[in-house]
């Protein structure tokens, strides 16, 4: 293996020499990386829709988005007519959700866009790769590695199968690394860095960061007006969307947000003392420590390789490192692994591409090939992948049963307006009133429930919005916060375990006793229909 403490003449290596032997274009590894991504992608689906019994999220959250993108094509903003919410934090992501709104094959735009976000961030994850030097025949062998791995190590699939905008976002902060590497290269770049930038922060606000450093990095490399237009863009979608939102009567920030802040924050404390909360956090998770490992690998390999240490990559790996610290300490680690996926992958990539650059025309040896293996090990350790698999697999089945039951329950036979603590599935598609009671959809919800949780207050805001029937998680609101006048007739009941649900059990509740009899019929009717390992127990003295 190359010392990276070579004598002088090494050492001094210019960016030219890095580059004298430059990887060949080819389109073997993106391709690889493409098939590898999509067959893990397909072979989870199909375990999947076996165990569910029909196609499904792991999440609730795609029917979030899907519920925006209808209130969106009627002219509207949330997920009732006529009263504007921000349950979404993406301000992209539900736009693209748009096409086919009302129709049956509306429900799959989340599954279409994650396949061309998975297809995008395989080809960019292969091609950083090729253009790196890793199909240099040296090189090839690791490099075909890591290209049929990388994806699968670092969650790809597994995030895309979630149905949200993480695995578009993933895709950008890749494309943001792949132009930040041509640039720094001599091989353009700028186009592409402009253009991630822009829509990375439009899907995630985490965005930003990987804009704002990718900027300074142009600033400082000499490309002051792109660099100065890549923080432009890449702040702009948050300006829009904080307009946007104002323009509605709504907050800047979107209720999603203030409500997951809520609970991602620790809470009076300082700014300092939040961060370092939220550090040791992210940190105490071994997806957290695999991240921070791979920045500060790539820190120490920048400053201990004579060829990198005298040339422009210290900027690139900069940048890796300092996006990784930006998201340990204001992001969040975990939720299906979707939240840090964008970050898992430019750092694992960053390390990655500076590896060969390393090594200048050198041919690697065992020590190499030991690291690109403890790499992508690293991956998957760090998220036990054949577990990961399992969740979100029974996660696809237990929203089926569960979530999915509960929309039908109350657009096909309960047939009135509902108040629920899991928004999702039972707003989409559904054109009666939908209550969030968590606060998502409703800032009044999220307000009494965080900062003035009175008695029954639940069933004050049912009261008032004349809302007859609640579908709740009983453990939420057991602190006296369950409507003085409601009802419970019983509970859906899942006889199966696994997936990312806030209980197994949904009590059933009339928020009067007037509408008791109409709750019994509908949930007479509907029960004839319950799929197996799902069951409905009725209250003592409830059933008709």
């Amino acid at each position: 293996m190359l010392s990276l403490a070579e004598n002088s003449e090494v050492s001094g290596m210019s960016d030219a020499v890095i580059e004298e032997t430059p990887a060949p274009a080819t389109i073997v590894t993106p391709a690889l990386s493409i098939l590898s991504a999509l067959a893990v992608f397909a072979v989870i689906q199909a375990i999947a829709f076996r165990m569910a019994g029909g196609f499904d999220y792991p999440l609730d959250d795609p029917y979030i988005h899907l519920a925006i993108a209808e209130q969106i094509a009627a002219g509207g903003y949330g997920v009732n007519a006529q009263e504007f919410s921000s349950p979404g934090s993406s301000a992209l992501f539900p736009f693209l959700l748009v096409p086919f709104h009302g129709s049956d094959l509306h429900r799959f735009m989340p599954l279409v866009w994650n396949l061309v976000g998975l297809t995008l961030a395989g080809y960019f994850w292969g091609r950083l790769l090729a253009e790196a030097g890793w199909c240099r025949k040296s090189w090839r062998l690791m490099g075909i590695g890591a290209a049929v791995l990388g994806p699968v190590a670092f969650m790809m699939p597994m995030v895309a199968v979630v149905g949200m905008e993480h695995m578009l976002h993933t895709a950008s902060a890749l494309a943001i690394l792949l132009g930040l590497h041509r640039h720094i290269a001599g091989k353009g770049g700028t186009a592409m860095i402009l253009v991630a930038a822009f829509l990375g922060t439009a899907l995630r606000m985490e965005g930003a960061a990987i804009a704002l450093l990718a900027g300074g990095a142009l600033f400082l490399t000499g490309k002051r007006p792109a660099g100065t237009a890549t923080v432009a863009l890449g702040l702009l979608p948050i300006a829009l969307f904080a307009g946007f939102l104002m323009s509605l009567g709504l907050d800047p920030t979107p209720s999603s947000v203030q409500a997951k802040m809520a609970i991602a924050e620790p809470g009076e404390l300082s700014m300092l003392q939040e961060r370092v909360a939220i550090l040791q956090r992210n940190l105490s998770e071994p997806a957290g420590l695999l991240i921070a490992v791979l920045a500060a690998a790539t820190l120490i390999l920048s400053r201990l390789s004579g060829p990198l240490r005298e040339s422009r990559w210290t900027v690139f790996a900069g940048v890796v490192a300092l996006a990784a610290l930006a998201h340990l300490l204001f992001g969040q680690i975990g939720w299906l692994n979707r939240y840090e996926n964008y970050i898992l992958a430019l750092s694992a990539g960053g390390f990655l591409v500076l590896l060969p650059k390393a090594y200048g025309a050198n041919p690697p040896d065992w020590r190499t090939g030991a690291v690109v293996a403890l790499v992508l090990i690293g991956g998957f350790a760090a998220y036990k992948t054949p577990a990961s698999v399992v969740t979100v697999t029974q996660g696809a089945r237990a929203i089926h049963l569960q979530q999915g039951q509960m929309a039908a329950f109350a657009k096909d036979f309960l047939q009135t307006d509902v108040a629920v603590n899991d928004l999702g599935w039972v707003a989409f598609q559904n054109p009666n009133y939908v209550l969030d009671l968590w606060g998502l959809a409703s800032a009044e919800a999220r307000e009494r429930r965080l900062n003035n949780p009175s008695p029954a207050w639940t069933g004050e805001l049912t009261d008032a919005k004349n809302v007859p029937a609640a579908l709740v998680y009983d453990h939420l609101f057991d602190n006296g916060q369950i409507g003085a006048d409601w009802v419970r007739l019983g509970r859906l009941n899942l006889t199966v375990e696994g997936g990312f649900l806030g209980g197994y059990a949904v009590a059933f509740y009339a928020t009067d006793p007037d509408q008791v009899a109409m709750m019994q019929t509908a949930i007479t009717a509907w029960e004839k229909t319950l799929l197996p390992q799902s069951e409905f127990i009725w209250d003592e003295g409830m059933q008709p």
